[in-house]
């Protein structure tokens, strides 16, 4: 009932949001997050506490819910990490994919957090789900070449020959302009490609 009124503060939400700890059921913890993630103004502090009882959710499919709901804000660095090692956490590989989705399209990623997202959506047990994320990461907007080699470095972590040159050739078009450094990256990387065709479509593409 609390959560209803309009004008709480936002020492009074943090202390709803800590209390939710201890409710049990992921549903119900879910609904009281997802009510208090939908108040304005919220501090830095209240998101941490957010985080901090996501931690506890079991289910993948509420974690997901609350954890979209947060990307809907400005987050620091250290919380983008720590929603990127909570997301390492689900089991499914469909709901990984959604929320690494919505962190590329809502949050401005410094270079190590870039690197930690793509290396989750590299180790995903799902190729699918892992080319899906890689792809969506070559399409965030100005991207330095650091980030372009941490996306050609986790898709060598693709077992499917389809999707890694899949990735790499969306990443093709910036590392036929770019450094030594750069094409050193993804030649090593379709080194892992064993398929002779697939092998030789990804070469064909920076030459």
């Amino acid at each position: 009932a609390l959560l209803r009124q309009q004008n709480l503060t936002d020492a009074t939400i943090g202390e709803m949001i800590n209390t939710t700890k201890k409710i049990e059921s992921d549903h119900y913890r879910t609904v009281v997050l997802k009510k208090a993630l939908s108040k304005p103004g919220l501090s830095a502090a209240s998101f941490q506490r957010v985080l901090e009882s996501i931690q506890d959710i079991e289910s993948d499919h509420y974690k997901t819910e609350v954890l979209t709901d947060l990307l809907n804000n400005k987050l620091s660095n250290d919380m983008d990490l720590t929603v990127l090692q909570l997301t390492s956490t689900l089991e499914s590989d469909h709901y990984m994919s959604v929320v690494l989705g919505a962190v590329l399209k809502r949050q401005d990623l410094s270079d190590d957090a870039f690197k930690k997202l793509v290396e989750v959506a590299g180790a995903s047990d799902s190729d699918h789900y892992s080319s899906t994320v890689l792809q969506q990461a070559m399409q965030v907007p100005n991207l330095s070449e650091a980030k372009v080699i941490s996306v050609i470095q986790a898709a060598g972590n693709i077992d499917s020959d389809h999707y890694i040159t899949e990735v790499l050739l969306d990443a093709a078009p910036k590392v036929k302009t770019g450094s030594t450094a750069l094409k050193d990256a993804y030649r090593a990387t379709a080194k892992r490609i064993d398929s002779e065709t697939y092998y030789g479509r990804a070469m064909r593409a920076i030459d």
